[in-house]
This record gives structure tokens, sequence and C-alpha cells, in this order.
């Protein structure tokens, strides 16, 4: 079966509208999508409270304002309208006079996209403070996630991939391109990670999304869901988390990591 693939590659590349997407999650009144958002982004809360330089890679379309209301500086390699600075994500070109100033840097559902997180990694060790964190979203590589991108075509993944290398894992030519599997190649593996990477230490590490993320009516597209209202949207919630506690490697859909630099090795 397919699903037990170590690879898969897209046919098509898909470009998300990211204005059309912004202004619908902006103007959304759906409680399914409200309530998946808060639950990607306000964990970060405690995190973020009195930090006064707060970063965040890959913005796309910046929803994560309408959630968290902070002066997060949204970066993104395309700048769109809403955007503050132009950042490769790869390089993480934010300028010395944020060299070892930033307090946190957040990576949203981005980190697949970069055709080198360890460069990514590496990078944004220059900017981050001692002490500093990043916060990271990503997909997590489970059979429904591989059922899911190849069912739509949408995205691919490879757990061949090498991440702790310098080189490219896929070639950059378009920002959309992507690799879901990253998160779990990079951190499933902790000590594996503090191997490569001993200036940072794994604070959180946790899976979680299923059916909240398949009934929230999408994020960077928009399908079909059943509007819930707060009682319900908890109770599933509940019951995502006793599946991916059974059966993480059949349910979760997303991996959230807590990184807090310890010190300035680098390897």
């Amino acid at each position: 079966m397919m699903f037990f693939f170590k690879e898969f590659k897209a046919k098509k590349i898909k470009e998300p509208n990211n204005f059309d997407n912004r202004k619908r999650i902006l103007t959304t009144k759906s409680k399914n999508l409200v309530y998946l958002l808060e639950k990607r982004f306000s964990w970060m809360k405690k995190y973020i409270k009195g930090k006064r330089i707060i970063v965040e890679l890959g913005s796309g379309n910046g929803c994560i304002k309408k959630i968290i209301n902070n002066k997060i500086i949204l970066t993104d390699i395309i700048k769109y309208p809403w955007i503050d600075k132009k950042v490769d994500m790869k390089k993480v070109n934010l300028g010395r006079k944020y060299q070892k100033k930033v307090d946190v840097f957040i990576i949203n559902h981005s980190l697949h996209h970069c055709s080198s997180p360890f460069l990514t990694l590496k990078n944004i060790n220059s900017y981050l403070k001692k002490n500093g964190f990043v916060l990271i979203n990503e997909p997590e590589t489970s059979l429904s996630l591989k059922l899911i991108q190849f069912l739509l075509d949408d995205e691919g993944w490879s757990l061949n991939a090498k991440v702790f290398k310098r080189k490219n894992i896929f070639n950059p030519k378009s920002p959309w391109i992507s690799n879901t599997a990253v998160a779990q190649l990079l951190f499933k593996n902790q000590n594996k990670f503090n191997e490569h990477f001993p200036q940072f230490k794994i604070i959180e590490n946790r899976l979680s999304e299923f059916l909240i993320f398949l009934n929230s009516g999408g994020v960077n597209s928009s399908f079909f869901h059943i509007k819930l209202n707060r009682f319900f949207l908890n109770l599933i919630n509940i019951i995502d988390d006793i599946l991916i506690f059974f059966f993480p490697g059949i349910f979760a859909l997303n991996r959230s990591v807590v990184l807090k630099k310890i010190h300035d090795k680098k390897k």
C-alpha cells in the first residue's frame, strides 16, 4: 500500500491564494476554524508574554495575529502587503541589528517548505538570544496525512530526506514545494536532534489534530465541514487526544515543538 511508501511526490505544485485565504480567515464566523487556529497558536502565549522581539518566519497569510494580539514581525519570502519584512527562511536574512536580539521565533506550517531545514535552524541560532525560544507547528506524516495528500495530490513527503545535512532536500525553485515529513525527521528522535543541534533543548514535543483539522473548513483552502458549537468542538478535541495517544502514527496531523536556546555552540 502507498501509505507505507517512504516517498510521495505530488504531480502539481499548488500555490494557495493568500489574499483570499487571509480575507476569509480574518472575517470568518466559523467556530470550527477559529477553534483550530486557537489550538495552534494559543499555547504560544506563555512563551511570548513580555517578550520584545518576536519574529514569525514564513508567515504566509499572517493569520497568527487573529489569535495572538502581539507585535509579531511577520516575514515571508513573498512581500505581501501585510508582511513586515521579506526574509528567505533558509538564510534568515533579518539583518545585523537583529543578531542575538530576537526573543522568540515562530514557524507555523512553513518549515516543510524550506529546502534546507538544517540551515534554517543554524541561521536562527545567529539571531536568537540565549534562553530564547523557537515555537514550531508542522504537519505530522501519519498514515492519515499520507492518505489525504495522496487523494488530494496535495504536497508530498520523503522519509529519506537528509534533514541533518546542509544540502537542499528538494529543488528550491518554488516556495510551495514541500516535504511534510520534515518535522518527523527532525524531532521524533530527540537524541538525534540533540546530536546535531546541541545549542537547542527540546522542551515540548507533542502531537495533535485529527478531526479538529478535518472538520475545520480549511486554513489554506476552503472545504466542506459540519458547523459545531464550542461544546462539541471540545468533545471532538478530547476524542482526538485519545486517538493520538493510542495511535499516533495513524491519526496525528500536527506536531508542536518548542526549542530553547541554551548556548551558542555550533555543529
